[in-house]
């Protein structure tokens, strides 16, 4: 019972993750727009959406980028928005911050304030007064990742002939000071120019405009380029908030893109997860009987398994869905390559889920075998997760 107890316990926690980048899963009480401006070339337009059932009290902020002309924290109008409902309005009608000859941008913090949690999404159009622009979305803050990893965008350019291109970036930090070190590679990952430093305080953010020059790339066209971010503030790891546009300088269309990882620092999205140990601690070891870990696997997906060790060869393995389908493993394996879990509506009914990875010896074991799970995804996924042993063996 007490195995059950903590198998259950355990998948509640994994299924509360949240998704990382920008995801359809959009929805939090803690918002944040990395970008909003008001400007005489720009205008943003700010859309907040009320997915509860009681009305939700939004506490807006905005954090202006130092030397703009409302730079750092300022209080904005309060939302009221009704179940159901979308409130909107510029960064002149919510924050008081005009247009003007001096480009206003920065962040926007959103925050749901009522005593239940009531989940919000937002988003913001970006857009010049001829009407051309981009939209940016609103993040949940525990998305945005820290920056132990790096983060990249790709497909930067710059074109002197018309129109003309021009790219830019930004890094916003995100509650706390962070030192974010960046550089530019073009397609095959030469770098160019020089790394730069940026150090920022809390809820600061920096544009670097021609993210070309200030890189100290050599003079000239470029296309197809990647910036690369990653932080490196000493003895912390805060998250902050990497994004580059591309200005096509005839209209001054634009748009925006979002620094993505490939290894985000979130231990339930994982592209490659190692698991030793137990949540606890204890180092992995079978005598006889079975250990269960779990798995929260994300279909359509393909994901890979082995069992890591000296004793490896003596143990077996098999991965099965919420529904205890096997998907792979069985006797006398230990290892299996990438298998493909189906087309979403083909698992749990269409909903991600906890599956299950059941580890047993071949043969009757004589000594203990210590021995570690390593399992990779294309989705990501959580490391194994030790949730219980079980007397008898199944296969």
């Amino acid at each position: 019972m007490k195995a059950r107890r903590m198998y259950c316990l355990l998948a509640a926690a994994l299924l509360s993750g949240n998704a990382l980048a920008q995801s359809a899963d959009g929805y939090g009480t803690i918002l944040r727009l990395p970008l909003v401006v008001n400007s005489s070339t720009y205008s943003s337009t700010i859309f907040v959406r009320n997915a509860g059932t009681a009305t939700a009290s939004v506490k807006v902020t905005y954090y202006g980028a130092p030397g703009t002309p409302f730079a750092g924290e300022r209080p904005c109008t309060t939302l009221s928005v009704a179940p159901n409902a979308v409130a909107s309005g510029t960064l002149a009608d919510l924050c008081a911050v005009p247009a003007g000859a001096a480009s206003n941008y920065g962040q926007i913090a959103l925050v749901e304030q009522s005593a239940a949690n009531i989940p919000i999404t937002a988003y913001s159009r970006i857009q010049s007064f001829a009407g051309v622009g981009f939209s940016v979305e609103g993040f949940k803050i525990g998305s945005l990742g820290s920056g132990a990893n790096d983060s990249i965008v790709t497909g930067l350019r710059r074109q002197a002939a018309a129109p003309g291109y021009q790219s830019n970036c930004f890094v916003a930090s995100i509650n706390e000071p962070v030192q974010v070190t960046w550089q530019l590679r073009d397609a095959s990952g030469s770098q160019l120019g020089n790394q730069q430093v940026t150090n920022l305080s809390a809820n600061e953010t920096v544009r670097i405009l021609d993210v070309f020059s200030a890189a100290g790339a050599p003079a000239g066209d470029y296309s197809n380029v990647q910036a690369t971010f990653r932080g490196t503030t000493p003895t912390a790891n805060p998250a902050f908030a990497a994004y580059c546009t591309t200005q096509e300088n005839a209209t001054f269309d634009g748009d925006f893109r979002i620094a993505k990882t490939a290894d985000p620092q979130d231990d339930r999205s994982k592209k490659i997860g190692t698991s030793s140990s137990s949540a606890l601690g204890t180092l992995l070891g079978l005598l006889s009987g079975q250990d269960r870990f779990g798995l929260y696997l994300q279909a359509p997906d393909y994901v890979s398994c082995r069992l890591d060790g000296t004793g490896a060869p003596q143990l077996e393995m098999r991965l099965e869905d919420p529904q205890g389908n096997v998907i792979a493993g069985g006797n006398n394996i230990s290892s299996f390559q990438k298998v493909y879990l189906g087309e979403r509506s083909t698992r749990n009914n269409g909903v991600n889920g906890l599956y299950v990875l059941k580890v047993e010896s071949r043969n009757l074991l004589s000594l203990m075998i210590n021995y570690g799970v390593t399992c990779e995804t294309g989705n990501g996924a959580n490391p194994p997760l030790f949730i219980g042993h079980a007397i008898a063996e199944e296969f």
